[in-house]
């Protein structure tokens, strides 16, 4: 898969919408009338990345999203159990997180594939996964594939749910996107590779292969700091960039890592490194042109 256009979008968490509006507008003059964060990051970010670009119409949309649409969530929540009340329509309809992955393709004029894809702490990696068995077999030629989530609003959930060597993360949303193609002409990149491994062992050999220097590699919030040092000690990569530390999480960051690499630095490959909820590593290779 090709990689024609990215968009590594982060920003602090948002409590104003209309923020978010004014800064949609720059980049479409697409809109209705009841957006929640959630469908307005995944605008903001798809259309960041195509800005100035026709898209053919069959391109598909792979919306990946660790939570969804937390805010509409919690407050129907809080309606039916703390209020006692039935909850408010919009707020209601908008649980639904899969209607964001419509409302891009319906911004983008697309008549292609739609589909949001969610799997614990690898969905971005899945969507990237899902968008290659259909380039393989021929069902889309192009696609947009993001990674959205809103920021996690409870620094103790936060703290309970990841290693204490991360806890003194900032907490962000993002919105990031890479519109791929079958065609390599004028690309910028290509996706390489993702390789999930049931053992360390397995992944290390993987990623041994896959590494092509000069080298950089990256790891997600569920590889430990023993397990970084196995892997810059025992595979060729020239170093670790640590863009959570940089910049920030949010659950689907992955996204944002490859985005962002693809889009800036010297380094020509990159390996990024995560782990999901049964033990599985997932290993993404991607290299610039």
């Amino acid at each position: 898969m090709y990689v024609h256009a990215v968009s590594p979008f982060i920003c602090d968490p948002v409590e104003d919408l209309s923020v978010l509006k004014e800064d949609l507008k720059k980049y479409t003059d697409f809109f209705f009338r009841r957006a929640n964060k959630f469908i307005l990051l995944s605008l903001l970010g798809v259309h960041r990345c195509i800005m100035g670009r026709e898209i053919h119409k069959s391109t598909g949309v792979y919306l990946a999203t660790e939570n969804g649409n937390l805010g509409d969530t919690e407050n129907v929540l809080y309606q039916l159990y703390d209020a006692k009340s039935l909850p408010k329509p919009f707020n209601f309809i908008n649980t639904m997180s899969n209607t964001a992955s419509f409302y891009v393709a319906q911004s983008l004029k697309s008549l292609g594939r739609s589909i949001t894809v969610s799997s614990k702490h690898v969905s971005f990696e899945r969507g990237l996964e899902l968008a290659k068995v259909d380039f393989d077999l021929g069902h889309v030629r192009e696609a947009l594939v993001g990674g959205v989530d809103e920021a996690i609003s409870f620094r103790d959930h936060f703290k309970a749910k990841y290693d204490a060597s991360y806890h003194g993360l900032k907490l962000v949303e993002g919105s990031s996107w890479l519109y791929l193609k079958s065609d390599k002409s004028g690309a910028m990149g290509e996706i390489t590779g993702i390789k999930t491994c049931a053992a360390i062992d397995d992944a290390l050999e993987y990623t041994r292969g896959a590494a092509e220097n000069p080298c950089l590699i990256f790891f997600g919030i569920h590889i430990t700091p023993g397990e970084k040092d196995i892997w810059m000690k025992e595979c060729p990569v020239q170093g670790e960039l640590d863009y959570l530390g940089t910049h920030g999480f949010y659950d689907s960051a992955a996204s944002f890592a490859v985005s962002s690499f693809l889009e800036s630095g010297a380094e020509k490959s990159l390996i990024h490194i995560n782990r999901n909820l049964q033990g599985q590593y997932v290993v993404l290779t991607c290299k610039k042109y």
